[in-house]
């Protein structure tokens, strides 16, 4: 059974603890899909959650210091009760705030996978990188920050960007399918982190596969999508992508992703 299918069998709970401009998109994106989001923010509830939960997303978007503080707490909970967790160190290279709290985040919490743009990740190995937002540097080498940050930081890794490379293990991926559109509405990248946990079907070591899976399906569905939308421009390419989600199937998959081993 491919994960895909399984996702759609088991419905995985997915605690999402990410920005506040994509709630809404994260949580849709995910039940078309066929997981189970849910928009946990409480320590206090933290390990009841996360002890029935496939996966736990950390989103950084919209951090303050109290934020700041309940996801580390939470994060240490889904460390206790073997919860994976996907980080998100959205725009991290924007602010010194943002970079000492992923240090410290990374120093104290043990991730399963961290997803960023390029200059997302390099910023996470390279304190000296800085950025204007969330956009990242198009002339920047995904692949060496891939495999510099996959053993700099042990854990396995997603570099989002007109091609996408996945580094885990002794293995480096690069996905080429996708969107241009992808870039011209809020959230897709937010939602992609929540959709790798979904795909984590076990809690044993991430796979490569899993990972291959999760990101390729997601941006096969953004190319029908862009199809579907025509030339009515990013709110109904939104629209379409959830819908996609909803409709894709491993057939389409094995049938479209575009996968070369670097």
């Amino acid at each position: 059974m491919s994960n895909l299918d399984e996702i759609r069998k088991n419905n995985p709970l997915i605690i999402c603890y990410t920005n506040d401009v994509v709630k809404n998109f994260t949580a849709n994106g995910l039940l078309s899909l066929g997981a189970s989001p849910a928009m946990s923010e409480a320590p206090e509830e933290a390990k009841e959650m996360l002890s029935v939960a496939q996966a736990l997303l950390i989103n950084i978007g919209t951090i303050t210091k109290e934020r700041a503080r309940d996801m580390i707490e939470i994060a240490k909970i889904a460390n206790k009760v073997g919860t994976p967790i996907i980080f998100d160190p959205v725009a991290v290279g924007a602010s010194d705030f943002r970079k000492q709290f992923c240090k410290q985040f990374l120093n104290e919490i043990d991730v399963a996978v961290i997803k960023g743009n390029a200059s997302e990740v390099l910023t996470l190995i390279d304190e000296e990188t800085t950025m204007k937002g969330t956009d990242s540097d198009v002339s920047l080498n995904s692949v060496d920050i891939a495999r510099k940050a996959l053993d700099k930081l042990h854990s396995a890794i997603v570099v989002t960007g007109s091609e996408d490379i996945v580094a885990q293990g002794n293995q480096i991926i690069k996905l080429s399918n996708g969107s241009e559109l992808l870039t011209r509405i809020t959230g897709a990248g937010c939602l992609l982190g929540a959709v790798i946990g979904a795909f984590l079907t076990t809690k044993n070591k991430v796979q490569v596969q899993q990972l291959e899976e999760a990101v390729s399906i997601y941006n096969i569905a953004a190319e029908t999508a862009e199809k579907i939308s025509e030339q009515r421009g990013p709110g109904s390419f939104l629209t379409a992508l959830v819908d996609r989600l909803y409709h894709i199937t491993y057939d389409d998959y094995l049938k479209s992703f575009k996968r070369t081993e670097v």
